[in-house]
């Protein structure tokens, strides 16, 4: 019957177009239903048509930039994805396989949307590393969380993204890039393991150590004070070295070689003979970033960690304060040397990390180091943006709202994808970058797994 519809109205506005100048009238009887419908066209000049605007399911529209033309093909629509990819795996060997094997982009259960609870909140299915943190609504076990919903991972007026070379020569005009996005992209994505990414990928990173002893501002779980050296035996190095006080939880030892400080060489205090207490320091929203080809780590920028102006380290010595010693000179004559004390105790933490994370002590203090961290540990991305896309291009190419170029072949955008949660006590922060690899390796911290995107009883997510 609609058709009917359709092909009685083509007939009127066929007659109508016909006679611009007369009055036209159809009557059409449709199942017992009269319909009249009177209508009349002018006909408009060109500027009058130039001045009309009217809304379209597609546009095309060109935007000139760097030397190329990007003609960019829109739908005015809002697509919800929920989409489940088992091996997202894009320019596997090919014109980039000569600086690195593998692929452009790889990774596996890739998931567009999730499963969230009653109130919107998406799952997080169970832990597969007993050192990542809960997810906001935590599986213990599969299932063990009631589903509510399916929150969607949407595109607003979703476009096909030209970009060409000579555009207005027909002779050698040429496309040299593809680019699929949308004006406004929000929703929930997830990563069951990243080996390789192409493109441009950000987020952001909290570095926080903690204050220790009793001191304002420090958490209640933190008013001990610590010893400056070690704890024997398993936490020194040199059995000479070790702290005077025995006995204390691990936590509270900071784990530094053992020293000596003088004033005249009359008042002189040595490191294991102190505790003491500080406060903390913490760093918001530190850049973290990767950028190029089959990357498998991205960098945090901008912690400065050392000795330098605003360095983390040196924030946490300047607020040194020397709790407990077994110095026959006491604490009077020690505060004489607070100074020293302070000094010697900076650049040592300074030197201890710089040799844990496989640098030197000037890229801690001049804010030079980029602190490594793997891809692979990354698997929940909340993306709101208005530039993420997937390309395939010739030549490395800027396309319009980048803030940097994507090089030849695949690439995903995806700015402010994640966050970073690295907080710790100082002396547990020092301990592990000292005696382990993990931070230098590229795992300072690990994160949540993947979001649940299995409705019922499906078991791929």
């Amino acid at each position: 019957m609609k058709y009917l519809y359709f092909f009685v109205l083509w007939l009127i506005s066929s007659c109508i177009y016909a006679d611009t100048e007369n009055q036209v009238v159809a009557e059409v009887k449709l199942q017992d239903h009269n319909f009249a419908q009177m209508s009349s066209l002018v006909a408009m000049t060109d500027d009058e048509l130039s001045e009309t605007q009217g809304q379209a399911l597609y546009s095309l529209n060109r935007q000139d930039q760097g030397g190329l033309s990007f003609y960019t093909l829109s739908m005015e629509a809002n697509i919800g994805l929920n989409a489940n990819i088992k091996n997202l795996q894009l320019g596997c060997g090919g014109v980039n396989s000569g600086s690195k094997a593998g692929c452009d982009i790889d990774i596996q259960n890739v998931s567009f949307g999730c499963i969230a609870n009653a109130s919107g909140t998406c799952i997080t299915i169970p832990k597969s590393d007993s050192r990542q943190p809960d997810g906001a609504v935590q599986e213990v076990q599969a299932g063990d969380k009631a589903q509510g919903q399916m929150k969607d991972f949407n595109l607003t007026n979703p476009f096909y993204q030209f970009a060409i070379k000579n555009a207005d020569s027909a002779s050698t005009r040429e496309v040299v890039g593809v680019r699929i996005g949308a004006a406004e992209v929000e929703g929930p994505m997830s990563f069951g393991a990243l080996t390789s990414f192409s493109g441009y990928l950000t987020g952001f990173a909290d570095l926080e150590m903690q204050g220790q002893g009793n001191l304002a501002g420090n958490l209640p779980n933190n008013l001990e004070d610590v010893a400056v050296t070690c704890k024997a035996p398993t936490l020194c190095a040199n059995a000479s070295g070790q702290s005077a006080y025995q006995g204390m939880a691990d936590y509270r030892y900071l784990g530094l070689d053992n020293a000596t400080e003088c004033i005249l060489i009359v008042a002189c205090a040595e490191f294991r003979q102190l505790t003491i207490k500080f406060s903390g320091v913490k760093r918001t929203n530190l850049p973290v970033v990767v950028s190029g080809n089959r990357q498998s780590q991205a960098f945090v920028l901008n912690a400065n960690l050392g000795m330098g102006t605003g360095g983390v380290v040196k924030s946490i010595t300047d607020s040194m304060q020397i709790e407990r010693t077994t110095n026959v000179f006491g604490s009077t004559l020690l505060n004489i040397v607070l100074g020293l004390i302070k000094t010697s105790a900076g650049n040592k933490i300074s030197s201890q990390l710089a040799e844990g994370l496989g640098t030197t002590v000037a890229s801690l203090n001049n804010n030079s180091y980029r602190l490594p961290y793997n891809l692979s540990n990354v698997h929940q991305l909340d993306v709101k943006s208005n530039v993420f896309g997937l390309s395939l291009q010739k030549q490395s190419i800027q396309y319009p709202g980048y803030v940097a170029p994507v090089s030849t072949g695949w690439a995903m955008y995806i700015p402010e994808g994640f966050k970073l949660n690295i907080s710790d006590r100082t002396t547990t922060f020092v301990q592990n970058i000292v005696n382990s690899s993990d931070a230098r390796n590229g795992n300072a911290v690990m994160l949540q797994a993947p979001y649940r995107n299995c409705y019922g009883s499906l078991t791929f997510c």
